[in-house]
């Protein structure tokens, strides 16, 4: 009988419970995406990192991601990938290169990317039964 506290499969460490499950989180350069693709790291994820509004800071979470990667591995954790997400090919590139860099299906997206369009009223414009 396991004692209280241990986990339900030893194989993965509790503090890594997303040991090389592959994440997309648009709109990660900085923000709430940013601090979640940063935390889906520390858990172990491989991350997509993806914006297209500031690729510099995306690139800075990438790389703070792979800093806290183990020494050892010869493939990074983190990976940049700028995709406009109102685009369907795009959507489809951003796909292809998580699971071609990452040799494997993609597992959670997270989707924390604004689209701006300007055929649709603000919300503050807009009567909810219109929608």
């Amino acid at each position: 009988m396991a004692s209280g506290g241990s986990s339900s499969n030893p194989t993965i460490p509790s503090s890594r419970p997303l040991q090389d499950r592959v994440t997309i989180v648009t709109g990660s350069s900085g923000g709430i995406g940013g601090e979640i693709a940063l935390h889906l790291g520390s858990l172990g994820a491989k991350v997509v990192v993806s914006d297209i509004s500031n690729f510099a800071q995306a690139e800075s979470v990438a790389a703070e991601i792979n800093s806290k990667s183990s020494p050892n591995s010869s493939q990074p954790r983190a990976i940049v990938v700028p995709a406009d997400i109102s685009d369907p090919t795009q959507i489809k590139y951003l796909f292809d290169e998580a699971e071609q860099s990452f040799n494997s299906p993609v597992h959670i997206l997270v989707n924390t990317a604004g689209v701006v369009d300007s055929k649709c009223p603000s919300i503050a414009n807009t009567c909810l039964d219109g929608i």
